[in-house]
């Protein structure tokens, strides 16, 4: 049996499920105390009413498919390195509450500093540069992990992938991201010959709603560059000769909204 991902729509929730039958719901930057932000803005946001909403839509889908594995792929909180008084109460709040359904798996993001002081001690609090399960990397995508030999699918959050498309109803809307990798490899086994490796990889939308709030059409500063938000698909692009073969963008309602042409208004 081959690995499977699967968005479940409407939600920024995907269910992976392994070659030997092992099931996880996985979700993206949370952002907890982001609505600190949105304070400062002057829009008055109930952090804890929030909390409970997102956990509320995971108990949701946790009944309709009875999966009891979550994994988070970083950025659970907001602040980078401080911990903010909103964090301090909602985040183990959050995670206690998920505790009761589920078992928790938390990749750190580049904005989970000192999150462990935030978690219970029986969590399972994975390595920065991702875990692994079977042939699939899960990752949260601000470093640069090894690619292993058998490594068929990378899962990355960190982007929080925003269609771009000026004078459209869906511009700025949060989008699925699955882009086709490949790498032509000379090995030599009685001679050379060229074997072509393809690794699938794909983006999450995040899953905090208010971080729609600071969607920004003027964002993208990477484009002459050519630096992308994610350090590891530049690695492998530009040091490991890896080819984006073709790229697919869908909504959250599944609708196919973009291809390869509009992959650099997302990445850059």
């Amino acid at each position: 049996m081959a690995t499977r991902c699967i968005p479940i729509y409407p939600y920024p929730i995907l269910l992976v499920e392994t070659s030997d039958n092992r099931k996880f719901l996985t979700i993206s930057d949370v952002h907890i105390g982001c609505e600190d932000r949105i304070r400062h803005a002057g829009v008055l946001i109930d952090g804890k009413e929030n909390v409970n909403e997102l956990v509320e839509t995971l108990m949701a889908v946790q009944v309709k498919t009875g999966i009891n594995n979550l994994i988070i792929l970083g950025d659970v909180k907001s602040s980078t390195s401080l911990i903010s008084r909103s964090e301090w109460h909602n985040v183990p709040h959050f995670i206690r509450s998920l505790m009761n359904k589920f078992t928790v798996y938390i990749v750190p993001g580049n904005h989970d500093g000192n999150l462990s002081q935030l978690l219970p001690t029986d969590i399972n609090l994975m390595l920065v540069k991702g875990m692994q399960v079977d042939d699939i990397l899960f990752i949260h995508g601000h470093t640069i992990p090894k690619i292993t030999p058998n490594l068929k699918k990378i899962i990355a959050g960190h982007l929080h992938p925003i269609l771009r498309r000026e004078g459209s109803i869906i511009n700025g809307k949060k989008v699925w991201v699955k882009i086709l990798l490949t790498n032509a490899e000379t090995k030599s086994i009685f001679g050379y010959s060229n074997v072509i490796r393809r690794i699938e990889l794909i983006l999450l939308p995040h899953f905090n709603d208010l971080l729609d709030f600071f969607y920004s059409s003027d964002k993208r500063k990477n484009v002459l560059n050519k630096k992308s938000k994610l350090p590891f698909l530049d690695n492998m692009l530009f040091r490991h000769n890896w080819k984006i073969e073709n790229a697919f963008i869908y909504t959250l309602d599944g609708s196919l909204v973009g291809t390869i042409e509009d992959l650099d208004t997302i990445l850059y």
